[in-house]
């Protein structure tokens, strides 16, 4: 067998690889090498550019990983194509075009989840797995659809009209303080549903939001609300501006269309009839909605849910490599991204830098003197939270850190809520769950327990949850000794985890990055590989 490799060239593109002689996957999410959110590789780039990013992908592959430059075939995203030959960049006789959006979140998903070789399930692989349900903006293959997953196939029982992740956006757009800030469209959706928590559901609204996400009718939004939205011809033509509120009002629009979205997915979720205690998996990029995501788990009680680290459109590529080559084992993809790109340059940055090696209960003392540190190690996590490779941490002890953070590193909006991470064996004691299995990538959003927010008062949000991430020391055992570190001079085994980047960019993937944001935000200190570097002196 030879190497795989797939291309999705949408939003958020991705490049994917399997390294036939390791059997390993994985994920470069392009907008990290170019340093552009949301980056689209086939949109307003030239043929040539395009190679050029390829062939970055190829030699980073060879490179970093051992993988050859010799593939049995390259698969190529229909709804995500490059215009180019890839058989210019990777060696193989080889070109695949597939389809089927939905599908291969599906694929991708199942394949990295724990119920994809169950044998508590059914030894014999013959019953139903899970139910998986991929909703998001849209794909070649509609926006909302639910698989049936056994061991070697996933069947198609419903697919719904509608259009949850768009409708979601849009009313995201109507709010002036989601609007004037975003840079790009997609940003709209991650910032409502952090502001929702400062606003109350208007009970008469709920109806009208919530057939707007099935029909996507936005005059008849307007007319059944009397609403004074704009752009009713057109909204999809600049959504960024579309804002008609703000403050207060805009706030309860938030929450409003926060729960109509929650009614909604749960009425799709009833009308799933086979086996309604089968496991659940949520895909696609309505599956990083970390509040509906945790009221699942407390209405479906009897569900198992599971929702993989990346969900979003660039978890494709790796989607469509599942679906060419079934895995023989469940794949674990979280630490599997980028590596830094000028890791070659460590130790000349040592020695300019004057850095000195530090371990983890130095560390932990720095946090809890209320330092703020940026950590940087091996290759970066897959998907778009920061899971301790490429994080900023710091002590959730100290009440005004998210408002330090959001203001001085960050550079964001006042209402952006902070992650909690905390060892998975204590996340008990400081966190209302059902359970904390599959809190590894940062997919729920749990209630912190009353006699603990004023412990962790900078990750519990204005609605008392916090988007908890847990850690063993198998998942990552550079955060796990670090928060057993904390947890002996603090009795608090919670640190803050916010992705190291600033505002308008994606997860770096640099030293030079790292260090850009040691010098010129209030990062008290960077440690790239064990190394502690502190701030040139002006």
């Amino acid at each position: 067998m030879k190497n795989l490799v797939s291309i999705f060239a949408g939003h958020d593109a991705s490049v994917s690889f399997w390294n036939a002689e390791t059997d390993k996957y994985h994920t470069i999410e392009i907008e990290r090498l170019v340093k552009k959110r949301y980056f689209r590789l086939h949109v307003d780039n030239s043929p040539e550019y395009q190679l050029e990013v390829l062939e970055q992908c190829r030699d980073i592959a060879e490179k970093e990983w051992g993988i050859k430059n010799d593939y049995e075939a390259v698969l190529i995203c229909s709804d995500g194509y490059v215009e180019v030959d890839p058989r210019q960049v990777f060696n193989t006789n080889t070109v695949q075009t597939v389809a089927m959006h939905h599908r291969t979140h599906a694929e991708a998903a199942f394949f990295m989840s724990p119920y994809c070789f169950n044998q508590d399930i059914d030894p014999d692989h013959l019953r139903l797995q899970a139910h998986i349900i991929s909703y998001d903006g849209g794909g070649d293959d509609g926006h909302f659809l639910v698989h049936e997953a056994y061991r070697d196939e996933l069947k198609l029982i419903k697919k719904v009209p509608s259009d949850f992740g768009g409708g979601y956006l849009l009313a995201a757009s109507l709010i002036k303080e989601v609007a004037e800030s975003s840079r790009h469209q997609l940003a709209l959706a991650g910032k409502m549903m952090g502001l929702c928590a400062y606003g109350k559901v208007i009970d008469d609204y709920v109806q009208p939001f919530k057939e707007f996400y099935i029909d996507r009718d936005y005059k008849k939004l307007a007319e059944t609300t009397g609403l004074p939205l704009k752009n009713l011809d057109n909204p999809w033509e600049n959504p960024l501006d579309n804002w008609v509120f703000e403050g207060q009002e805009g706030y309860d629009i938030a929450a409003t269309a926060q729960a109509a979205f929650e009614d909604a997915l749960f009425q799709e979720i009833d009308d799933i009839q086979s086996d309604p205690n089968c496991p659940l998996i949520l895909t696609g990029g309505c599956a990083l909605n970390v509040l509906v995501n945790e009221k699942i788990k407390k209405v479906y009680k009897f569900r198992q849910l599971y929702v993989p680290p990346n969900p979003h459109d660039g978890g494709l590529s790796l989607g469509h490599l599942f679906a060419y080559r079934k895995p023989t084992k469940r794949v674990n993809i979280t630490y599997s991204g980028l590596p830094l790109l000028d890791r070659d340059k460590l130790r000349s940055y040592i020695v300019e830098y004057n850095a000195e090696k530090i371990d983890k209960k130095h560390i932990a003392y720095l946090i809890r003197y209320g330092k703020i540190i940026g950590l940087v190690y091996g290759d970066s996590e897959v998907g778009p939270r920061a899971l301790g490779n490429r994080s900023i941490v710091c002590d959730p002890n100290i009440a005004d850190m998210k408002d330090i953070l959001n203001s001085k590193v960050k550079f964001r909006e006042w209402y952006r809520p902070f992650a909690p991470f905390c060892l998975y064996e204590q996340a008990p004691w400081f966190f209302n769950s059902r359970d904390f299995v599959n809190h590894e990538s940062m997919s729920y959003a749990p209630e912190v327990k009353d006699e603990e927010k004023d412990r962790i008062p900078s990750v519990t949000h204005a609605d008392g949850t916090a988007r908890l991430q847990t850690v063993t020391e198998e998942s990552h055992p550079v955060f796990y000794g670090i928060l057993k570190e904390f947890g002996e001079i603090s009795y608090t085994n919670v640190l803050l985890n916010t992705s190291f980047n600033i505002r308008g960019y994606p997860i770096l993937s640099t030293i030079e990055d790292a260090l850009y944001a040691l010098n010129n935000t209030e990062l008290d200190y960077v440690v790239i590989e064990d190394y502690l570097f502190s701030k040139k002196v002006k």
